[in-house]
């Protein structure tokens, strides 16, 4: 996804010299159980193949979510065209999918639910064209949760192009129950093998000692980062030594999978717990960013890699869970130069909130080009007047492009491309970029004009 991402945003960027327009294309009417039809809520972003949209909602159709495509209009300015591929039942098909949808080399869709299937932990399933616009669901695998397997998928897919072999993650199960990172290999006949290929161990009590070294990550929720070298780079939520999370490195050697933790986040503590905050004299650790939930984005030219957290960056504002962790931040990790074996992790930009900034960065980040745009969305903030969420998480969320410095600055600027309000959606989900440029494209969780079910939106720039 990462070098996809890459190839579309080279085509062609945007000066910047136009004021960004925002146009809803679609709102999400909630599920009808009698009838299977409408989607709610899509947690995931969007997939873009032959010019149509393709997305999942949690919920809706019949109660379990649905997989859907919508159409851009044959002539420009008229509406686009919102078709339901397939509803699930709950059962063993699957129920409430997450994470985003993958294509294969042959045009199989695949995805994953985060429950149901045969033993109620998730499911991999694939739609496949059955002519007149009808889809054939089939589940490739269903997650047993036990004797080590995975248990709850969050996220999408990703694929190895040339092997036709995919991988994930899932948020629960494996050896200590604290998630894995599987593979899906294809078979001769029409069936696939799974395989866990790491199980995460968590930040069990003492870790990071002498006579207990290894802080593993605990609870990975976004899709992997396919390198071109066979390298897979993601995100924990949980774990690390100080417990906000890791960034880890997957590779193989001789068939064998092994796993490092390169970076594990600090968070931002504050003083309100009655401890010291961060960069103080109390504390002199400086303040981090805390529980990654986006996939990490790879610039292949430098090997370093992007990605947001949830939250941290300050040791104020944005309370979260009864103390105050920050708004998230955007950071960057720099691959090792030798003779170090360390990589550099560096915050690029660390959100404030309201009233004009976002937070809760919780989705991927479109990759750095060398005309040095990086693109995001933030679930939360962007106004102080806007009421989606409960207090703790005031504004509906924005669209945002951060420039690299220019010097003699070394920092980042940051502009907002669009600011939710409710009534446009609530909670963005990440972006895709069309071919053309110029525009990008996305889901919100909620909010829109159908009953406040999440909507499909359109950013021009």
């Amino acid at each position: 996804m990462a070098v996809l991402i890459g190839a579309l945003f080279a085509m062609r960027m945007p000066c910047g010299a136009t004021t960004p327009v925002q146009t809803t294309l679609y709102n999400f009417p909630g599920g009808n159980p009698a009838t299977d039809v409408g989607g709610a809520f899509p947690e995931a972003g969007l997939v873009l193949n032959g010019g149509d949209l393709f997305g999942t909602t949690y919920a809706g159709g019949s109660g379990w979510g649905t997989v859907f495509v919508l159409e851009p209009p044959a002539v420009s300015g008229e509406n686009w065209s919102y078709h339901q591929l397939y509803a699930f039942t709950g059962g063993a098909d699957g129920a409430n999918p997450r994470g985003n949808l993958i294509f294969s080399s042959h045009g199989l869709i695949f995805g994953t639910t985060e429950q149901g299937g045969a033993w109620g932990f998730g499911t991999v399933f694939t739609l496949t064209a059955a002519g007149g616009g009808k889809y054939t669901q089939a589940v490739v695998y269903s997650f047993t949760g036990t004797d080590g397997d995975g248990a709850y998928p969050e996220a999408g897919l990703v694929l190895n192009s040339k092997s036709g072999v995919f991988f994930g993650t899932t948020d629960g199960g494996g050896a200590a129950g604290y998630g894995t990172v599987f593979s899906l290999t294809p078979v001769t006949g029409g069936t696939w093998t799974e395989k866990p290929l790491w199980s995460f161990a968590g930040a069990p009590a003492g870790c990071g000692t002498a006579s207990n070294p290894a802080c593993d990550g605990a609870n990975p929720v976004a899709n992997l980062t396919f390198s071109p070298s066979g390298v897979l780079y993601g995100t924990t939520y949980g774990g690390g030594g100080p417990g906000w999370g890791t960034v880890f490195r997957l590779a193989q050697t001789a068939g064998v999978w092994a796993e490092t933790v390169i970076y594990s986040f600090n968070g931002a503590p504050s003083s309100v717990d009655g401890g010291s905050a961060c960069g103080t004299t109390g504390d002199p650790t400086p303040c981090d960013g805390g529980a990654p939930a986006g996939a990490l984005v790879l610039n292949a030219a430098s090997g370093a890699l992007y990605g947001t957290t949830t939250v941290g960056g300050t040791p104020t504002g944005c309370p979260q869970g009864g103390y105050e962790q920050g708004c998230g931040v955007v950071f960057q990790l720099k691959p090792p130069v030798s003779p170090s074996t360390a990589w550099t992790e560096s915050l690029i930009y660390t959100f404030a909130g309201p009233p004009q900034d976002g937070s809760m960065p919780s989705y991927s980040l479109a990759l750095p080009t060398p005309s040095g745009g990086i693109y995001g969305t933030t679930f939360s903030g962007g106004a102080s007047t806007a009421a989606c969420f409960p207090v703790s998480y005031t504004g509906c969320g924005t669209v945002y492009l951060l420039r690299p410095p220019v010097a003699p600055s070394t920092a980042w600027t940051k502009s907002n491309l669009a600011v939710f309000d409710g009534d446009s959606g609530l909670g963005p989900n990440g972006l895709i970029f069309s071919p053309a440029g110029g525009l990008v494209y996305g889901t919100t969780y909620g909010g829109g004009l159908s009953g406040g079910y999440g909507t499909i939106f359109q950013v021009a720039f």
